[in-house]
């Protein structure tokens, strides 16, 4: 199947806010899933050097389920705050968070492994930073999931990835909702106060 026009309407979301809107970017997600367009080595792209991944849009499970269905369905909505996430390849880490600019942030930080288009993580450290200052909070045992028990690996939160090229991803999450990011440029990440964090 062509792709191409689903794509086309994800990236003109994704660019630029409220351009596409949220009625329109639902079937576009939607669709893009359906039509298991993933390619392999996707999470090179999604953990490639100074990759950032800024989340532009969000869809409930309901709405998702709803519009599968053919029925009415909310059509989701840009995320209302500054959010941006991040995968080290050599480390085997996720870190996601929200960002008030330079002023203030809040992250949280851990073990990931994929398999498939499934990508499972952990969180076992916060960071709170306020102006130059970041602290970091132990939530628990630092381990690898390698290390994991097959039981705990089981019950970790996991993003089921639908598409991901150089600027734009969806995943779908362990709740059922569907979630659209974009690739951040280095002029929003300054502004946002993700380049003083994500180093």
């Amino acid at each position: 199947a062509n792709v191409e026009p689903i794509v086309a309407t994800l990236r003109a979301g994704a660019r630029s806010i409220g351009s596409v809107q949220p009625g329109e970017l639902l079937p576009a997600v939607v669709a893009i899933e359906k039509a298991k367009a993933l390619k392999d080595g996707w999470f090179d792209i999604i953990s490639a050097p100074n990759k950032r991944w800024r989340l532009v849009y969000t869809a409930g499970s309901k709405s998702v389920t709803a519009l599968q269905k053919g029925q009415g369905a909310k059509p989701g909505a840009f995320f209302p705050l500054t959010a941006a996430q991040k995968f080290d390849a050599s480390e085997m880490t996720f870190e996601n968070g929200v960002f008030f600019g330079p002023a203030a942030h809040l992250t949280f930080k851990g073990p990931c492994t994929f398999k498939g288009k499934q990508l499972s993580f952990d969180v076992n450290r916060m960071f709170i930073g306020l102006g130059p200052w970041r602290w970091s909070l132990p939530l628990k045992d630092e381990r690898p999931i390698s290390e994991y028990s097959d039981a705990e690996v089981r019950k970790l939160p996991f993003f089921l990835y639908a598409y991901a090229d150089e600027d734009v991803l969806v995943a779908r999450g362990r709740s059922g909702g569907l979630a659209m990011w974009v690739a951040a440029d280095p002029e929003w990440q300054a502004k946002a106060g993700v380049l003083q964090v994500y180093k």
